[in-house]
């Protein structure tokens, strides 16, 4: 911004008034009752909000119907009492009120705070442009000041017309013990006076007294030692103008509760938040910014600070703005101006505390008093409270709080980045400290884990020594822990800072869509995680970050029933990679082959994985015991999967994977179901929880059909119809297409036990076809045609499907054993039969 006098600028008093319309309305409803009680509006906001701009507003509202008065205690003289009192009184007496008691008491503080100056009675009267002092001064033939007020209240006993209309003032109480007053107690004997003669020439009329900058007057956020009693004196005033609206604006509450409570009956807080988008662009289009790219940048940019965008209007509307790299435009605000305007009467040393905390993304006790003590600066619980009762230090929690951000932003640029990087590396300490404590907590405590490893990745990125394969490690401590939500937002903090970063950072943005990828399919939006990893070149099997983004995309095209082209990713990966996320690829290209009823190429591939994992690879054990739980059970063998899927129990919780152990919760709800159903219904509600809380819906909607399948076995047909159609919901949404097919199994089940014999018929042969064209679970297929079959609903068309399930199937033992076994299920299920 170029330099200018401040004079020449628009002020924003000048300018559009937009928004605040719930702020207004509450001004109206008090405005509408004033004159029954004290009734006092206390505005607040940050510095620049448009507090000032709203009291202008509001006297604008009712000028010309009554009376009003305004104080700005930006004026440094107007902080004095006497000096308040005289520019209010002669706001009103402009407007037709007369103070003749205020007047003479006025003129003795006068005299007893300058007992060295001499000045005409005349001179002091002219200038209060007072009908008493006038007829006083005309009387007394131009004499010195006064000597006593008793000695005026004498002349006013004179005979003459002009004096007929002060009599009454002989009679008053006050006038007469102003002379036997100390300085201080005729001050206040001069507000009690003032608001006597504005109410007695007010009479049942209203008025509005509105109050400017109050911070300005206490010099800070906190009433108590140095600031306490500095505002007696307008506290004094206000209690007494009970005929009217008092307006106070404030950076922080006045707190007049503090001193007595009766305040609160009579106080009432109106914050002012930032401007929402809508204004802010109708401001800078009234006052001519007329490229909407420019309107958006800005008004963004402004946080809804209406200074920030009289600033940019002032510097010339559209050359505001100026181009960088990328073609996003910059506003070209001067961020010292705005930080001079937040940061008026704030102490050097908060401001020097301020500057090093805003680094910091929420504050509270703990983090003041880690990053003050690292830098030298002030740490007491006091300095604590001071700095977090200003306007711009707001509440994010409990003992939590946040700097505004426009003013958080600006400060952060006054910092050497020698310094910012100190502070994030400071910031990633203490929060990696608040993550351990969390893990080796409670149940409760070890929630909030993702959240705080969030923290320190993000420190982590700003503290300048941040590789792709740190941010990979960290997400998988937060997947692990449970806090699928944090990964979104590491996603986004990656993002932010690779594009302000000052060098490319295709590592960090590689890892960041891998991350996103990965959350995609953990959530079950498999389609989401599709599209980041379509475009996908060449892999380098030695960068960890390109193969798990590779690895994402395959996963994604397994959910959406893609089989083919998912084992054909995985197995070019696992030829491919020479890192160790290539024995994952592996375990999911055996995943598939159970899924397609290769059982024995199944085992075998995940079994020469797990000859390569040393012990303490906990999660790819538990993975490896997992995949062969599944072939086993797909197969049909009850006993050899329970022991797997206890082995990968065990190795999941050596690992304290959260989502693990989770997943594996859905896959024994789903094998309860299948063999002991009276056990499955409280373990598949566990897992529907779980799941409802880590938002993945594909395994939501899995566990939601081993209830359903649970509960039909169990008789209670009703609430396994509901529970499916639960299941069918979620599985759709998580377009999770051999999990549907498999609901829709269950649901042919339901059919049958119903007597819907022929709906029956064609659910199963629907799941069927999803089946086949899935290009899964072969045995699944045999499962619906022998219940088909038994039910005595076979047809001649089924016979393809059965030849084509049965040259499929590449079982561990004869397929005629584990045709058995598929009958015998089918059988109990039937016959009614857990």
């Amino acid at each position: 911004m170029p330099l200018q006098p401040r004079f020449r600028r628009s002020a924003g008093s000048q300018r559009r008034f937009v928004d605040r319309e719930e702020a207004t309305a509450v001004f109206e409803e008090h405005w509408t009752a004033a004159g029954s009680a004290l009734r006092v509006l206390n505005v607040t906001g940050v510095g620049g909000i448009g507090k000032s701009r709203f009291l202008r507003e509001c006297q604008a509202r009712v000028v010309g119907k009554s009376r009003t008065a305004h104080l700005d205690l930006q004026v440094p003289a107007l902080r004095e009492q006497d000096a308040a009192l005289a520019v209010l009184r002669a706001q009103f007496g402009a407007q037709g009120l007369s103070f003749p008691r205020y007047d003479i008491a006025y003129l003795a503080l006068w005299q007893r705070l300058h007992p060295h100056l001499q000045i005409s009675l005349a001179d002091i009267a002219a200038r209060q442009e007072s009908g008493i002092l006038t007829d006083i001064a005309d009387a007394v033939g131009g004499m010195p000041v006064f000597r006593t007020v008793s000695g005026l209240l004498q002349l006013t006993g004179q005979s003459s017309a002009r004096f007929k209309r002060w009599r009454w003032l002989r009679n008053d109480e006050t006038l007469h013990r102003l002379d036997e007053l100390d300085p201080a107690e005729l001050a206040d004997a001069a507000t009690f006076l003032f608001a006597e003669d504005l109410r007695r020439e007010s009479g049942r009329e209203q008025y509005l007294v509105t109050v400017d900058a109050y911070e300005a007057l206490v010099g800070g956020s906190t009433r108590a030692g140095r600031s306490a009693g500095l505002d007696a004196w307008l506290r004094d005033l206000v209690s007494q103008l009970d005929t009217g609206l008092v307006l106070i604006a404030s950076r922080e509450p006045v707190g007049w509760q503090a001193y007595d409570t009766q305040w609160n009956a009579h106080l009432v807080h109106l914050p002012l938040g930032g401007l929402p988008m809508p204004a802010r662009v109708e401001l800078l289009e009234a006052h001519g910014v007329s490229d909407t790219r420019a309107r958006t940048a800005l008004a963004r940019a402004s946080s809804g600070v209406p200074f920030y965008l009289n600033l940019a209007l002032d510097s010339n509307t559209d050359t505001s703005v100026v181009a960088v790299p990328g073609g996003q435009p910059t506003p070209a605000v001067s961020g010292e101006e705005i930080l001079e305007r937040f940061l008026q009467h704030v102490d050097p040393q908060a401001v020097r505390l301020l500057e090093v905390l805003a680094v910091a993304r929420t504050i509270d006790p703990e983090i003041f008093h880690t990053v003050a003590t690292a830098f030298g600066l002030s740490a007491d619980r006091l300095t604590w409270e001071t700095l977090t009762a200003y306007s711009f230090v707001q509440p994010a929690g409990t003992e939590q709080f946040q700097l505004h951000q426009l003013m958080a932003g600006e400060l952060r640029e006054r910092q050497t980045p020698e310094t910012r990087q100190a502070v994030h590396r400071v910031l990633r300490t203490l929060w990696r400290r608040r993550a351990d404590r969390a893990a080796a907590g409670t149940a409760g405590e070890r929630r909030h884990v993702g959240a705080r490893v969030r923290e320190v990745a993000f420190h982590s990125l700003y503290a300048g020594d941040f590789t792709h394969t740190d941010l990979l490690a960290i997400t998988d401590e937060i997947a692990a822990s449970g806090g699928i939500r944090s990964l979104g937002g590491v996603v986004e903090d990656t993002r932010r800072y690779c594009a302000i970063a000052g060098r490319p950072r295709p590592d960090l943005e590689t890892a960041a869509r891998c991350v996103e990828a990965e959350t995609a399919v953990l959530v079950g939006d498999a389609e989401h995680a599709e599209l980041l990893t379509r475009d996908l070149g060449a892999v380098d099997g030695g960068n960890s970050a390109q193969v798990r983004l590779a690895l994402a995309g395959a996963d994604a095209l397994r959910v959406l029933g893609r089989t083919s082209e998912a084992l054909s990713r995985y197995l070019s990966l696992w030829q491919r990679a020479t890192v160790p996320e290539g024995r994952s690829a592996a375990l999911w290209a055996a995943d598939l082959y159970m899924a397609g009823g290769r059982f024995r190429d199944a085992e075998n591939l995940a079994n020469g994985v797990s000859g390569t994992l040393d012990r303490d690879e906990h999660v790819l054990r538990g993975d490896t015991a997992r995949l062969i739980h599944l072939g086993r059970r797909f197969a049909f063998d009850f006993p050899a999967a329970r022991s797997c899927l206890d082995q990968a129990q065990l190795h999941y919780l050596e690992a304290g994977s959260a989502v693990c152990l989770a997943n594996l919760v859905v896959n024994r709800a789903e094998f309860l179901a299948w063999t002991e159903p009276e056990h499955a219904v409280d373990v598949a509600d566990e897992a529907i929880d779980t799941q409802r809380d880590i938002g993945a819906l594909h395994e939501l909607g899995k566990a939601h059909t081993a209830r359903a399948l649970a509960l039909l076995r169990l008789g209670r047909t009703t609430e396994a119809e509901s529970a499916l159609d639960t299941a069918l919901e979620t599985l759709g949404r998580a377009r999770y297409r051999s999990g549907t097919a498999r609901a829709q199994l269950v649901k042919s089940l339901i059919l049958l036990r119903r007597g819907e014999r022929e709906n029956a018929r064609t659910t199963a042969e629907w799941a069927i076809r999803e089946f086949e064209a899935a290009e899964v679970y072969p045995t699944l297929v045999l499962a619906s045609l022998t219940t088909l079959r038994l039910a005595g609903l076979q047809s001649p068309s089924h016979a393809p499907s059965l030849a084509r399930a049965r040259a499929a199937i590449h079982p561990v033992d004869p397929l005629a054993a584990l045709e058995g076994r598929v009958e015998a299920w089918v059988a109990g299920i039937l016959g009614g039969r857990a």
